[in-house]
C-alpha cells in the first residue's frame, strides 16, 4: 500500500517521502544518512558514518548526533522503523523496506518509457543531491562519485534503449537526445541521434544535432569529431545514408575505436588508464575508478592538454597493446597509468605518466595512505599528480618543439617556446617572447591559452619595471585575459590572474575577491590559480588566508620553472604578516631560482633589512639598481597595493635601509 511506502527522492535536492500523503522528512543530516546507506553500502559502521557526516563536531558529539538522528528516524515512520537494523558496532539498512526514485527512473527506461525527470537535459545529473556537499568534505567526495555512478548507469539504460528496434524512432530519438544531453560528448549518443532524425524525415534536426556536437567537442576537447561521425554527416546532408541496423550500445570492438582529428592549436593529448589492482588482498573496483576520474575531471578543467574520455577508452582497459591502440586511433601521445595495492589498513598508489611514441616514463609516484582516509586522499592525491604531471610533460613537448622552425610551430608549441624565453627574465629575451605570444594571440585568437599567457607577459613587463606604458599594459592584461574567458567561462587561471591585476591596479578588492571565488570553484587543486589568490589577500589584511593557499600552491607544484613566483608571493604574504624572518627565507629561495626578478629583490631586500642581515639586504639593492637603474622608492611607495598605510611607509622605510634611492 502507498501508505506503507517509504521512498527517497534524490533529484532536485532530496528528501524521504513518507507514504503518499505529502509527509517528507527534510532533515539534512537524516537524508544525507539515509541515503549514504541506501545509494552505497547498506551497511557501515556507526564510526564511519558519524564521521561523515557529523565530521565538524568532536567525536562524542558526532556519535551521539548519530545516535539522535537514527533513533528519530525510526521512530518517524513502521516502514524505516523495520528498515534500520542498528547494533552498538554497525548501522544496516534492509533496502526490500525502501523505494528508490533513481531505481524507479531506471525501472521506467527498461519499459520503454522516458521519465519526465530527464526530460529537463544535462542538469539532471547534477541534481543527484544538490546541495548536500555541504555536508562534508568526505560527504562532499562521496556524492560526486555516486552522481557519477548513477550517471552511468541512467546513461546506459538510455542509449540501450535509443538501440531497441521494437520502439517507435520518435520514442528512440527521444531516448537518444536524453542521453546526448547527459553525455554532450558522447559519439555514440549522438550517431543514434543524428541517424533517428535523418530516419522520421528531419534532415535538419540532424545536422542541428551534428553542428552541436562538433562545437562541443571543439571548444572542450579542441578535436573534431570522430571520422565515423562525420562521414555520417556527411551522408546525411548529401541525402545518401543507406538504413541499416543500429549498433548495439555495448563496449565497442578494437575496429571501431574514434578517430580522432587534432586541431590546429596542436594540444597534445593524453589518456588516463585504469588502475590496475596488485597484490593478494581485494579492492573495490569503485576506489581506483575514483582517482582515475579525479584526474581526469582536474587535467580537463585546466585545458592545457586534450584529455580523452574515460568512456572512450575504458573498453580498452585490458587490451597488451592499449597503449598503441590510443596511439594510432585516438592520436595520444602521452598516458597516465598506475596501480593500486592493499596491505592491511594500508593503501599503496604508483602513479606514472609515460610518452608512448618514445616508450619512455617521464614520471613516477608512489602515495601511501590509510584504508580510513583513502577516499579522503583520493582527491588530494589527484591534485598533486596534475599539477607534478603537468611541468614534465611541457618539458617534453618543448623538447619537440625545438626541433621545428618557428614558421610550423603549433599555437601551442608558439606558448611553450615563448614561455621558455620568458623565464630567463633577461630583458632581450624577455622581450622576443612578448613579440611571439603576441602574434600568436592574434594568429589564432580561439586559443585560450595563448591569452592568459599574453596577459602574463604583460603583468611581469610592469612588474619589472620594464614597461614604457605601464597603465596601456595593464589595460592589455585585461583585454587578453577577458578574451580567454569568452573563450573559456569558467578558465580558473585567467580568472584568478584576472583577480589579481584588478587588485593590483585598480584597486578593485571586492570584485577581485569574487573573482578568486570563480576560480577556485573551476579549478580546485589548480596550484596557478591558488598562487594567483595569494598576493591580493596579504595586500588586503588577510595574511593568514594568502599564506595558506600559497603554501598550498608551493606543495602541489615543486617543479614549476615559475616558481620563483610562488616564493615571492610567499615572501609577501610573510612580510605584510610581520613575520620577516621568513618573508626573507622565501624571498632568498625566489632569488636562488631566478636572480632577475626585481619585484623579489626588493621585497627580499626589505625583509632582510628588517632582520638586521645588512649585507644581503645591500646585496639586493645592488641587483635592483643594475636592473633598474631609474628606481626610486617614492614612487613604489605612492603606487604600492598594500591597503594598509603604515605598511607602506614601512617597507620603503626598510627599502632606504637596504640602500635603495628614495
Amino acid at each position: 500500500m502507498d501508505e506503507e511506502r517509504v521512498t527517497l527522492k534524490v533529484l532536485s535536492g532530496a528528501w524521504i517521502q513518507l507514504g503518499a500523503g505529502g509527509v517528507r522528512i527534510t532533515a539534512r543530516k537524516k537524508v544525507a544518512l539515509l541515503a549514504y546507506l541506501a545509494l552505497d553500502r547498506h551497511s557501515a559502521p556507526r564510526d564511519l558514518l558519524a564521521g561523515l557526516i557529523w565530521g565538524d563536531v568532536p567525536d562524542a558529539k558526532a556519535r551521539s548526533s548519530l545516535r539522535q538522528a537514527l533513533s528519530e528516524l525510526r521512530s518517524q515512520h513502521p516502514a524505516l522503523n523495520r528498515a534500520l537494523l542498528i547494533d552498538r558496532r554497525m548501522v544496516t539498512l534492509d533496502p526490500a523496506h525502501l523505494v528508490l526514485e533513481i531505481d524507479q527512473i531506471l525501472e521506467q527506461i527498461r519499459r520503454g518509457r522516458l521519465p519526465a525527470e530527464l526530460r529537463s537535459g544535462g542538469e539532471t545529473i547534477n541534481d543527484i543531491l544538490y546541495g548536500f556537499e555541504s555536508v562534508g568534505a568526505r560527504y562532499a567526495d562521496w556524492v560526486h562519485e555516486t552522481r557519477k555512478t548513477y550517471g552511468d548507469r541512467i546513461l546506459t539504460a538510455l542509449t540501450e534503449a535509443a538501440s531497441r528496434a521494437d520502439l517507435p524512432a520518435s520514442l528512440r530519438m527521444e531516448f537518444a537526445e536524453a542521453a546526448l544531453s547527459l553525455d554532450p560528448l558522447g559519439e555514440i549518443q549522438c550517431r543514434y541521434a543524428m541517424r533517428l532524425a535523418a530516419d522520421l524525415g528531419d534532415i535538419g534536426k540532424a545536422l542541428q544535432i551534428y553542428a552541436a556536437f562538433y562545437a562541443k567537442m571543439e571548444a572542450e576537447l579542441d578535436m573534431e569529431p570522430s571520422y565515423e561521425t562525420q562521414d555520417l554527416a556527411a551522408e546525411i546532408k548529401l541525402g545518401s545514408l543507406q538504413s541499416r541496423p543500429q549498433p548495439h550500445a555495448d563496449p565497442q570492438p578494437a575496429s571501431a575505436v574514434l578517430h580522432v582529428t587534432p586541431r590546429k592549436h596542436g594540444r597534445p593529448i593524453l589518456a588516463v588508464l585504469p588502475m590496475q589492482a596488485r597484490g593478494p588482498e581485494p579492492i573495490a573496483d569503485f576506489l581506483a575508478e575514483m582517482l582515475v576520474d579525479n584526474i581526469v575531471m582536474r587535467m580537463t578543467r585546466i585545458r592545457d592538454i586534450a584529455v580523452i574520455s574515460r568512456v572512450s577508452i575504458r573498453h580498452l582497459a585490458e587490451r597488451p597493446d592499449v597503449a598503441q591502440v590510443l596511439q594510432q586511433d585516438l592520436g595520444v601521445r602521452y598516458v597516465i597509468s598506475g596501480t593500486m595495492r592493499r596491505e592491511g589498513e594500508t593503501y599503496f598508489l604508483n602513479v606514472e605518466l609515460s610518452r608512448i611514441d618514445e616508450g619512455l616514463t617521464l614520471w613516477v609516484e608512489q602515495y601511501e595512505t590509510p584504508a580510513a582516509d583513502l577516499t579522503h586522499a583520493q582527491s588530494r592525491i589527484a591534485d598533486e599528480v596534475v599539477n607534478l604531471i603537468l611541468p614534465n610533460l611541457h618539458l617534453a613537448e618543448l623538447r619537440d618543439a625545438h626541433l621545428i622552425g618557428l614558421d610550423h610551430l603549433s599555437a601551442y608549441q608558439h606558448v611553450l617556446r615563448a614561455q621558455e624565453l620568458v623565464y630567463t627574465l633577461r630583458r632581450a629575451k624577455f622581450e622576443e617572447a612578448g613579440v611571439q605570444l603576441q602574434h600568436t594571440a592574434e594568429s589564432w585568437p580561439d586559443f585560450a591559452p595563448a591569452q592568459v599567457v599574453t596577459a602574463d607577459w604583460f603583468s611581469l613587463r610592469i612588474g619589472q619595471g620594464w614597461s614604457p606604458e605601464p597603465a596601456s599594459d595593464a589595460a592589455r592584461i585585461t583585454r587578453h585575459l577577458e578574451n580567454a574567458l569568452r573563450l573559456e567561462r569558467r578558465n580558473g587561471r585567467a580568472l584568478a590572474m584576472l583577480g589579481h591585476n584588478k587588485a593590483i591596479y585598480a584597486r578593485r578588492h571586492n570584485e577581485a575577491m569574487m573573482l578568486f571565488e570563480d576560480a577556485l570553484a573551476a579549478t580546485p587543486g589548480d596550484a596557478e590559480t591558488l598562487m594567483w589568490t595569494g598576493p591580493s589577500l596579504a595586500f588586503s589584511g588577510q595574511e593568514t588566508e594568502a599564506i595558506a593557499r600559497l603554501e598550498h600552491a608551493r606543495a602541489l607544484n615543486r617543479n614549476d620553472p615559475l616558481g620563483f613566483r610562488t616564493d615571492h608571493f610567499l615572501a609577501i604574504a610573510y612580510f605584510a604578516a610581520g613575520k620577516m624572518e621568513e618573508a626573507a627565507q622565501f624571498g632568498l629561495a625566489s632569488a636562488m631560482r631566478n636572480g632577475l626578478y626585481t619585484s623579489n629583490l626588493r621585497l627580499t631586500a626589505a625583509a632582510c633589512a628588517a632582520i638586521e642581515q645588512h649585507d644581503t639586504a645591500q646585496e639586493m639593492a645592488a641587483r635592483v639598481m643594475a636592473l633598474e637603474p631609474e628606481f626610486r622608492i617614492s614612487k613604489l611607495v605612492a603606487s604600492h597595493p598594500f591597503r594598509d598605510p603604515a605598511k607602506r611607509a614601512l617597507y620603503g622605510e626598510l627599502l632606504a635601509v637596504a640602500g635603495l634611492h628614495g
